[in-house]
């Protein structure tokens, strides 16, 4: 990859314009970069140029099989690849699947669908493939496991450490307390309510100046927590 991106940046070959349209939007609202690719040979030119985070590839491409489009694209980027194609096409995705895509979308699929597909095969890439969260004095290194404010290294839990970083990897973004138990601990713990409480609690402690009256991990009345970017 090439320098250091605050945002992941997505790849998408697809020559629909009318998901072309509803990817760009969706995209922005999960706070991701993205190129589009109209055809196969343009994907692999910009993957070449740039190469992304993570793919989405339409199998039903106008000039080059998607299939030989996946080939290519592991012999230039690491990216992972999620294969999009109509619902109801069980052998496209079997055969994209035996290919080795890392995941699949069935059009029409939803916002929540889309950033939760792009949220899994980033999570399950290799740590690099994450530019450093930095923001306001705060920085976590996910490639390193370290956190650092001002400059000084911050010692934290595995725990502490999980909850930063998928907060870090999802900034901006607000999370119900249960949410946050799912996505950090697993369903097993999904009983204990009190469990990310305690442990937002905790990080604060670490990374903010004023625990009582944070700048970074915030409290959204009501609804839950969000770690702000700022600048």
């Amino acid at each position: 990859m090439r320098g250091r991106r605050e945002r992941p940046l997505v790849l998408v070959v697809e020559d629909d314009l009318r998901y072309v349209r509803q990817l760009r939007a969706d995209l922005a609202v999960g706070d991701f970069r993205a190129v589009f690719a109209g055809t196969g040979s343009r994907g692999l030119t910009e993957a070449q140029t740039d190469p992304p985070d993570v793919v989405l590839l339409d199998l039903g491409l106008p000039d080059v099989e998607a299939l030989c489009v996946l080939t290519r694209l592991r012999e230039v980027c690491e990216a992972p690849v999620v294969a999009m194609t109509l619902a109801g096409d069980d052998e496209g995705i079997a055969r994209a699947l035996e290919a080795g895509v890392d995941d699949y979308l069935a059009k029409p699929f939803d916002l929540d669908q889309l950033l939760a597909r792009l949220r899994a095969v980033l999570w399950r890439a290799p740590a690099g493939a994450w530019p450093p969260f930095a923001s306001a004095g705060l920085t976590v290194d996910f490639a390193a496991a370290e956190v650092r404010v001002a400059g000084r290294p911050v010692a934290m839990s595995a725990s502490e450490f999980r909850l930063l970083r998928f907060l870090a990897r999802n900034r901006d973004r607000v999370f119900r307390p249960a949410q946050l138990v799912d996505e950090v601990w697993g369903p097993e713990y999904a009983g204990d309510r009190h469990l990310a409480r305690v442990y937002v609690r905790r990080v604060r402690e670490k990374i903010e100046r004023h625990p009582a009256d944070p700048r970074h991990l915030v409290t959204r009345p009501g609804v839950g927590y969000v770690l702000r970017k700022h600048g």
